[in-house]
Order: structure tokens, then sequence, then C-alpha cells
């Protein structure tokens, strides 16, 4: 079909693109001079300092925590421009201001803030004092749930003494070495007399700019390859903590070393109150998520558009001539567009339990919890954020590690930024809660649950070009998935069987289970508002690309169960030829649509000459140093 002269260049309601607004612009102007810090930083300066001084220069310009961690549209686009402009940034920016002072916000009024809390939380929200947040300890899998550094309450102090018991105990995150102020949120178990409290969070000062605290020890940097950034491991021997930095919420310990919490539920409960904070996480990684695959997309098609190719078969022509980089590419910025309308939904979702908890007459938002969880506290906590974080941080992951590998070297130039963007999201297919055990349990809970409502059989006999067809087809997959895995259940439970001798043979059906369930509230996302769309539309077309494209890769749980015949799964590849074919000529209307302001993120990748533009980069010019 022919090109619309009048390209539209907006989303189309109710997307909003957080990297064009007024306050997108605004962050650029302040992060630019320092957007892309050096691999390899000069002097021996500490990664985690450059970032820290990136983050000062950003805390001169947010707003206070207690407004910014409730404005789902500020932590939007700040979180997609820092994952642009600067991975390492955006990971700061998350431990800093979303688990760190997230969890302060999460257990104060605003005003209410007083003595040495009041100092520590201003320094933070000035970004003199970098925030982390501690919870994971390194000698154990899935330590969340078995948390063992103690917090024990000196009753004749009024203070909390942490200690790390072991070595295996020990907590990892990206601390820098001292040199600059930094505090952390420790997770830790709540003693009184004893007894168990459960998890809770304590702010602990580890050092400033000379040395450690007290009964604080922070061992040398631990390099994570995928992300330049400095880990270390933490440990405390007696490290004391004044009663106002316990971060409790309206838990109080009496005189008589009581325990008094309005918010029941025992320790179980304030293991996910605690790990509550993750919520904003789970919420805004989808937009991080999004803006980065869509850059990366973007970037690389426009890179195959330019780069020449040698074969023999046509020498000369464009990479992007070749019906390989074409399907390769194309379907990389149909899963862009998929997580730009699952980030969406994940930002509305947030939002709806927001003003939930908000309004003490409407109760607590139950819709999206779950009572229990087996493998990890997450779904516990919000099982379809959790799922829909997990969902996006696989689907970035794979988005630019396809778009990296499909732009050859320079795919692998930390200055083209894709290898970046593929680190960042590989992280998050374990940070915020591992994606593998998130879908273990949303797996686990939907096998207990009624099937979705019947699919749209109009819409399946439609065939793939129909916007609700990947949506309705997905669906079945769900339902007829959860069906085998409950007759499988059952058999087992007849035989006596539980605990790990029931579930362990079915690890693998019900963590798919978790997957797909994960991918129906994508397609959804996406159908919600493709559909809408006229038929000749780009990003209704982009959507049913997009729908085929998922078909293919999951074609063998969708024959094996039925929900597609072997020859409607083969005509697959065919429909993903056709629409590919239609969607190339609309590329430049997709880029006015899709592609992020050219001003934030400048790449010689996407230049036209890539050659001059990469060398115009470097500080060497041909013949010596410029």
């Amino acid at each position: 079909m022919p090109t619309s002269t009048h390209p539209p260049t907006t989303l189309p309601e109710p997307l909003v693109d957080p990297l064009r607004g007024h306050r997108a612009r605004h962050l650029v102007d302040v992060l630019r001079p320092t957007a892309v810090p050096p691999h390899t930083p000069p002097d021996g300066t500490s990664r985690n300092h450059l970032a820290h001084g990136r983050l000062a220069r950003l805390a001169e310009v947010l707003p206070p925590a207690h407004h910014l961690l409730h404005d789902g549209e500020w932590m939007a686009t700040l979180s997609a421009c820092t994952a642009v402009l600067d991975p390492t940034l955006y990971m700061t920016v998350v431990n800093h201001y979303v688990l760190c002072l997230g969890s302060v916000v999460a257990s104060t009024e605003p005003g209410q803030v007083g003595g040495g809390l009041a100092e520590t939380v201003t320094a933070l929200e000035s970004g003199h004092r970098k925030g982390v947040f501690l919870v994971t300890e390194i000698g154990d899998a899935n330590s969340h749930q078995a948390i063992r550094t103690t917090a024990e309450f000196d009753r004749r102090h009024g203070e909390f003494v942490l200690r790390t018991p072991d070595a295996g105990a020990a907590k990892l995150s990206s601390v820098g070495v001292p040199g600059r102020p930094q505090s952390a949120v420790v997770c830790a178990r709540l003693m009184v007399d004893g007894t168990c409290h459960g998890v809770h969070p304590f702010l602990v000062d580890l050092c400033d700019e000379r040395r450690t605290a007290p009964g604080v020890t922070v061992s040398g940097a631990l390099e994570l390859d995928a992300l330049p950034l400095e880990y270390a491991l933490v440990r405390f021997d007696g490290a004391r903590v004044p009663a106002d930095r316990w971060l409790g919420g309206t838990a109080r310990i009496d005189a008589d070393g009581a325990l008094r919490d309005q918010e029941p539920g025992g320790p179980e409960a304030a293991l996910h109150r605690t790990l509550g904070v993750g919520r904003l996480l789970w919420a805004t990684v989808p937009t991080a998520a999004a803006a980065t695959a869509r850059t990366a997309a973007m970037a690389a098609l426009r890179h195959s558009r330019h780069r020449r190719s040698h074969s023999r078969l046509a020498p000369g022509v464009p990479v992007l001539d070749y019906s390989t980089q074409q399907r390769a590419l194309l379907g990389a910025l149909a899963e862009a567009f998929a997580l730009t309308c699952v980030a969406h939904t994940a930002l509305a979702d947030w939002k709806r339990s927001e003003d939930l908890r908000t309004d003490t007459t409407a109760g607590a938002p139950g819709a999206a919890r779950a009572a229990a969880a087996a493998f990890t506290p997450w779904a516990a906590v919000d099982r379809r954020l959790s799922a829909l974080k997990a969902l996006a941080a696989e689907s970035a992951a794979r988005v630019t590690a396809e778009c990296r590998r499909r732009c050859g070297v320079a795919g692998y130039l930390g200055v083209n930024r894709v290898s970046g963007y593929a680190g960042l999201m590989e992280s998050f297919r374990t940070a915020g809660g591992d994606n593998r055990l998130i879908f273990l349990d949303v797996g686990q809970a939907v096998a207990g649950e009624a099937d979705p409502a019947p699919t749209d059989d109009d819409a399946r006999a439609a065939g793939p070009d129909h916007p609700a067809w990947w949506l309705e087809t997905v669906t079945e997959l769900e339902r007829r998935l959860a069906n085998g895995l409950r007759a499988a259940l059952d058999a087992s439970r007849r035989d006596g069987r539980g605990g790990l001798e029931l579930w362990n043979p079915l690890l693998e059906p019900v963590r798919r289970l978790g997957e797909v369930h994960a991918l129906r509230l994508a397609a959804r996302s996406v159908t919600d508002i493709a559909a809408p769309a006229g038929e000749e539309d780009p990003l209704r077309r982009l959507a049913a690309f997009h729908g085929t494209t998922q078909a293919l890769r999951l074609a063998g749980p969708l024959q094996w169960t039925g929900v597609l015949s072997p020859a409607e799964a083969a005509s697959l590849e065919t429909t993903a030829v056709d629409q590919c074919a239609r969607l190339l000529p609309r590329l430049d209307e997709l880029t006015a649509l899709l592609a992020p302001p050219d001003e934030l993120a400048p790449t010689p990748l996407a230049a036209q000459d890539y050659a001059t533009a990469l060398r115009d980069t470097l500080d060497r010019r041909d013949g010596g140093h410029s």
C-alpha cells in the first residue's frame, strides 16, 4: 500500500512517549555533557563515583522524594531518559530513588521526618549522599526468602544492632568504595528479646568521604561485565542504628518489648511490606525496557539502511535489502512497540493500586496480589506487576541482543549504545526479582485459578492480520497449558506425592505457563492500543507482525497443545514474509512514531555516513591525537 504523505508524529492515545515531553528535554539538557561515561574511568576514578556525580546533577532538578515517587509520569520520564542516556546511571537511580528513598517514603509521612533521619534524607535528596538497597545475600539461592542478617533491638539504648552471622550472609549491591557518602536500606530480620518479627528495612549510613561507619565492612570492588558498575560485599559487625532509622511504618516496640503493628500478618506480611518498594520498580522497568528496545531497533534499522553489503548475490546493496535483516529488525521494532504498550499498562496498574492504597474506603488492592508464593516473595507482593516486569526484561534483552548482533562489530562498540542496552536488560533478568522464579510462581498461581474468558473465535478465524488474533491465540494456549498442568498435578497427588516430589517434575511446564500468562497480558495491552486503529495504520500492521513473530517463537507449544495445526503453524512463515513486505515501505512513518528524539541518544550507528560519524567521536584522529 502507498505510504501516507502526512505520517502521524505522535503515538495514539492513550500511549505517551516519556522521551518526548518537556521534562525529558530538561533532563537531557542536564545530563548531556556527561551522558556517556568512559568505559574505563580516568585516573582510577570509581565508576560508582562517576554515577554519583551525575546523580547529584539530577537531584538539582527533580522534585522532593515524597512527590517524585508518587508521580508515575515523572518516574516514567526519569526511567526512560536515564536508561537511554546512560544505563549505569539508570541503575544508580533505581537504587537511590526507587528502592532506598522509596523505602523511606513508604514508611513516613511528608513533613513528619525529624532528627537524624531528616538529615540523612535531606542529604539523599540533594544527591550529596548516595543511596543503595541491600537485600540479596550471597551465600544462598533465593536469599530473599530466608534473610539471615539480623537487627537486634537494644532496649537499654533504644537502638538496633546489625550483625552479619557469617560470610554467606554478606549483602551484595552496587556499593562503591568509600570516598562519597553512602547510605543503604538494609533488609534484616528484626529481633526483639530473641524473637524474630520478620524482615524489616533499616536506613544505615555505610560511609562518608573518608571511612566506613563503625561496625560496617565494605569489600573491594566486584565488576559486573553486563553493566559497568562496581559491586561490593557489605557486612555488619555490631553496627548501631538509631531507632528513627527503622523504617517499620506503623510498627512499634512497646516498653515491655512487645511489637505492635497496625498492619497484621506476622513475619510473612512484614517481608512483603518491606519488598513492596519493588512495586514502583516493576511498574517502571517496562518503561525503561521499551525505551531502550525502541532506541536499539531504530538505530539498527537506520544503520542497515545505510550499510552496504558486498555479498556476491548483490554487491553494494544496503544490508536492509536482505529479507533476513528485515525480518529480524522489523520484528525487533514490533516487539519494542509491544513493550511500549506493556509500559503503559504497568504504569496504569500501579496508579490504580496507589489510588486504592490511599483510599481508606476502598480496601487493599487484592486483585493484583496473590496470598502466597512458593518460589519467591515477588509474586506475593504484586503478581501482575512482577509478571509484567519479567516479561518486559526478557523481551527487551532479546530485542537489544538481536539488534547488537545484526549490526556486526558496530553493535558491540560502547559509543553506539546498543551493547549497553543489552547488558542493562540482561541484568534485569535477575535484578528486581529473578524472572524465571517469578514465572514459576505466576504459573503455579494460574494453575489453581479459573480459565480466562472464552476466546473470540471470529478473531482467530480472521487470521494473523487481525489485531486480536494473537491475543485470542495465546489466551487459548494459556487455557490448554493450564488444563494440562492441572491434570498432571491431580495424577501426582492421587499417587500420594507432595512438596518438591510433586512439583519438581513439573517445574518447566509451570514456568512456561507463567510466561504464557505474561504474554497474554502483553497481548491484551497491544490489542487495546492497536485494534481501534484503521486497517492501514502502520502501528496496527506492526502489532499484527508482532503477533505472528511471537506465534512462530512458540510454534512448538501451539502445535502440541492443538491450538494450531501443523499446517497453520507452517503458514505463519508465509504470513510473516507478507507482513514484513507491507511494513517496510512504512518505515519512515514508524520512525516518526517510535524513534527517540535525535538529541536524546545521538550515535554514529544511526548516521548516514557511519565511518565519518564514528571517527568524529574519537579522541584520536588520523596522524595522531586530536
